[in-house]
């Protein structure tokens, strides 16, 4: 598993919240996205993800996309804006707003961007804390799911 699975997500969440939950073809999108590059394996990992989230779907196909996004609940203080780059927190509440990550998520990845004490996380780095949080790699690292680099995070 890699942030290309997060990728799909992102994917698959805006086609549920751009069409009724009945007239969602899974088939189309599964096509869509083997045409743009993920695997057979990546696109059921991201759909494993999807139906172990499902009050998550349910919630965004009753309430669909409102034109008013969510308030801004958090912002970053002096030491998280050096730990965090602009880009990387952008991206960090693009994922919120899709409902991809919750605020307790959102909070929980700020925490460990700075604990991590990297000079400043780009979008790179934020999207493999993410991946870190969202599909539990620390669990199921443990179960051996997962490669971990020398450098930073896992791929």
């Amino acid at each position: 598993m890699n942030k290309r699975i997060l990728e799909i997500i992102a994917y698959m969440i805006r086609e549920i919240r751009e069409t009724s939950f009945d007239d969602i073809d899974l088939q189309l999108i599964m096509d869509i996205l083997q045409e743009k590059g993920f695997s057979e394996n990546e696109i059921s990992a991201a759909m494993v993800w999807l139906v172990n989230h499902g009050e998550t779907i349910d919630r965004m196909s009753k309430t669909g996309s409102s034109a008013v996004p969510r308030p801004v609940w958090r912002q970053l203080n002096d030491f998280e804006r050096t730990a965090i780059s602009p880009e990387a927190f952008s991206y960090l509440f693009h994922l919120r707003e899709l409902n991809i990550l919750n605020d307790d998520d959102m909070e929980s990845i700020i925490e460990r961007a700075v604990n991590m004490k990297l000079p400043k996380l780009d979008i790179q780095d934020m999207q493999d804390l993410i991946v870190m949080v969202v599909l539990d790699v620390e669990q199921n690292a443990s179960a051996g799911y997962f490669q971990f680099t020398a450098n930073r995070l896992s791929h």
